[in-house]
């Protein structure tokens, strides 16, 4: 594979150096300035794929790249090579990852402003291919949640994190950090969400006898304690707050119960936004319960399908007045 920076006898090439200070590392103090451990394993992800790119090793860690030693030529064959290989929303999550990393470069004041800018001056990719994921139909929804009961402890816990995910849309990251003073009042209170912005979600009747339910397993806990801890038999595990991957691990297993095939975590949000759209609430309504910054992202989440536009087709009235064909 060619790499982006090339070995050359003036030594223009991107060697791997020592991950250093990781306090004055670029890499490493952008992906601890992410909110979640979820985004910090998706966007190191994309930093290891763009650091393979750059030096043509596999295995190159990104604390290890000198990313402030990226000049416009470069990211400009970079951005090139991605646009070769993924989709275009991929595409621009890579670039995101990467303007970060380089805005570290320049508060570390391991570039100057106009390098830092000139080597960040990237537009993002426009286009876009078929929407990713799909909205959970009624059926699958209620057999999701008869796999949790079960009469076990764990089953009230997946009971109810399963319901606070359909019934309140909420990211898996924000999910677990729940604690149990969050859920008091009739609502969710979400107060770290992405971008750390805070907000209230209302929750359905189901999702509240659900969480009650669990409640009532837990027995009485401090209201800073998680609101979703952990099942495991080893002593020293039992009742740690769970993470956001043991989310999925969970989901799946219940999903297997079932049958409900092709099915992710995140499409649960995308089912509680369709939903709510197909309820007729307003696009404004949605963004601010979905904790979304603009409409359009919340739009791109709506999953209904032909029968919804064909629905809402129905609702124009276009007045028409039939009248007699006279032959002749």
């Amino acid at each position: 594979m060619n790499t982006i920076i090339s070995p050359s006898r003036d030594d223009h090439h991107l060697a791997l150096g020592d991950t250093g200070d990781l306090a004055h590392n670029p890499a490493a103090v952008y992906l601890a300035s992410l909110p979640s451990p979820h985004s910090r394993r998706t966007m190191r992800a994309c930093l290891a794929t763009m650091s393979h790119l750059l030096t043509g090793q596999a295995d190159a860690d990104p604390l290890r790249v000198p990313w402030y030693r990226l000049t416009y030529a470069h990211t400009a064959a970079l951005r090139a090579r991605l646009i070769e290989r993924l989709a275009p929303a991929t595409v621009n999550k890579y670039l995101a990852a990467l303007r970060g990393v380089l805005v570290e470069c320049r508060r570390l004041g391991l570039m100057g402003a106009d390098a830092a800018a000139s080597a960040s001056d990237l537009k993002a990719v426009k286009g876009s291919g078929l929407p990713r994921g799909r909205m959970l139909s009624v059926g699958e929804q209620a057999a999701l949640m008869r796999a949790c009961a079960d009469g076990t402890a764990m089953g009230a816990r997946d009971a109810a994190l399963l319901a606070v995910l359909l019934g309140c849309g909420l990211r898996r990251a924000e999910a677990v950090a729940l604690t149990v003073g969050d859920v008091a009042e009739g609502s969710v209170r979400v107060q770290v969400g992405k971008g750390r912005k805070a907000r209230r979600v209302p929750m359905p009747a189901g999702t509240r006898l659900a969480v009650a339910a669990w409640l009532a397993t837990r027995g009485e806990v401090a209201t800073d304690a998680p609101l979703f801890t952990s099942y495991d038999r080893r002593p020293n595990q039992h009742g740690d707050r769970i993470s956001d991957q043991a989310v999925l691990h969970i989901l799946l297993r219940r999903a297997g119960m079932v049958g409900v095939s092709t099915v992710s975590p995140h499409d649960f949000r995308r089912t509680y936004i369709s939903q709510l759209l197909d309820a007729d609430t307003d696009i404004a309504t949605a963004k601010q319960l979905a904790g979304h910054a603009n409409v359009e992202t919340t739009a791109r989440y709506d999953r209904r399908g032909e029968h919804a536009r064909q629905r809402a087709a129905e609702k124009i009235h276009v007045p028409y007045f039939p009248s007699e064909i006279r032959e002749g």
